[in-house]
């Protein structure tokens, strides 16, 4: 196993590493910026164009997933199954309750704390001019939501974010950085994230201290126990917007 501190010793090492991952985020961001406030409008609005953000987000990180997954050789026939014993490991053991209590606890209590600094700051957006006219399935916008959400917002999204933020960016980053760096780095470029493509400010603080926590969970175990981890929370809070009706 080669020597950790020495690598990071590397300045060659270093830099390769922080790029890698540099680039990673880029193209992370870019693309589901594309997805949402460009290709969203392009397609016909399936329902709603609620329904056409959810699917520009899947096509989004479904292609971000095959493409980084064939550039790092992640073989997604293994990947799949581990993430399924991943998820009932975590359900399992009470071991993760409180990681699950923490990223709970951050969602209840800094979503005031970052309205009241950032309330008044503005991101500027761009979003694409031209807008399909076609309306599919108008009188089934509702009823087709329900699955989108959960099954994108629920499933997918934290899957692949868990798996492109914890599994490749943060993982090279922690090969050249201590790990308090890798891991509070990769927090900070996956909330600018969330800040660039919502066009807020909003949940900046949020988010940072839910990557973190999930950065350590992936440090201590794997991206997979992240994604679980993930998984549960993004589930959960889809299913309580949808019962108490907020987008």
């Amino acid at each position: 196993m080669p020597d950790k501190t020495l690598e990071r010793e590397r300045p060659g090492a270093l830099v390769r590493d922080v790029a890698i991952a540099a680039v990673f985020a880029s193209v992370v961001i870019a693309t589901e910026y594309a997805f949402r406030h460009y290709i969203l409008f392009w397609m016909p609005t399936l329902g709603s164009l609620l329904v056409n953000d959810m699917v520009a987000l899947a096509m989004a990180y479904s292609l971000l997933a095959i493409i980084c997954g064939w550039l790092k050789h992640a073989d997604w026939r293994q990947e799949l199954p581990a993430l399924w014993q991943a998820l009932r490991d975590f359900v399992m053991r009470w071991t993760y309750i409180p990681w699950l209590l923490g990223l709970m606890l951050c969602l209840v209590v800094l979503p005031p704390l970052d309205q009241w600094l950032w309330a008044d700051l503005r991101v500027p957006m761009w979003v694409s001019t031209f807008r399909n006219q076609d309306v599919w399935f108008a009188s089934a916008a509702s009823v087709l939501e329900i699955p989108a959400r959960i099954g994108v917002n629920g499933f997918l999204v934290p899957v692949a974010e868990e798996y492109l933020w914890r599994g490749l960016i943060q993982i090279h980053l922690l090969r050249v950085l201590p790990g308090v760096v890798a891991i509070g780095s990769t927090a900070i470029l996956f909330s600018i994230k969330h800040v660039l493509v919502d066009a807020s400010w909003g949940r900046f603080l949020t988010l940072v201290s839910f990557g973190v926590i999930v950065g350590i969970v992936a440090q201590r175990h794997s991206w997979r126990t992240s994604a679980a981890l993930h998984l549960v929370v993004n589930t959960a809070s889809t299913a309580a917007a949808l019962a108490f009706g907020k987008e």
